[in-house]
C-alpha cells in the first residue's frame, strides 16, 4: 500500500497544481496486480487511476469508492 500512496498522492498534488505528472508505469502495474485483483486490462497507470477513483476507462463504470485488498490467500 505504501508503494501506491506516494505516486497517487503526488499525482493528486501535481494535478491540483496543473502539472502533468503520472505515476510510474512499473509501480502502477505492481500495485494493481497486488491490491486490485479485479483490475481491468489496459495501460497500468490508467488502470491504477481508475481503480482508485482518480480516472475513467472506456467501457468501465467510474469508481466512487474503493478499498485495498491487502491480504489474500494464494
Amino acid at each position: 500500500m505504501g508503494v501506491a500512496e506516494i505516486p497517487l498522492h503526488t499525482h493528486d498534488i501535481t494535478r491540483g497544481l496543473s502539472v502533468d505528472r503520472r505515476p510510474p508505469a512499473a509501480a502502477s502495474a505492481a500495485v494493481t496486480g497486488r491490491l486490485f485483483p479485479d483490475a481491468p486490462p489496459g495501460d497500468a497507470v490508467d488502470v491504477l487511476l481508475r481503480c482508485t477513483g482518480r480516472g475513467d476507462l472506456d467501457g468501465f463504470p467510474h469508481r466512487d469508492s474503493w478499498t485495498w485488498e491487502a491480504a489474500r490467500a494464494d
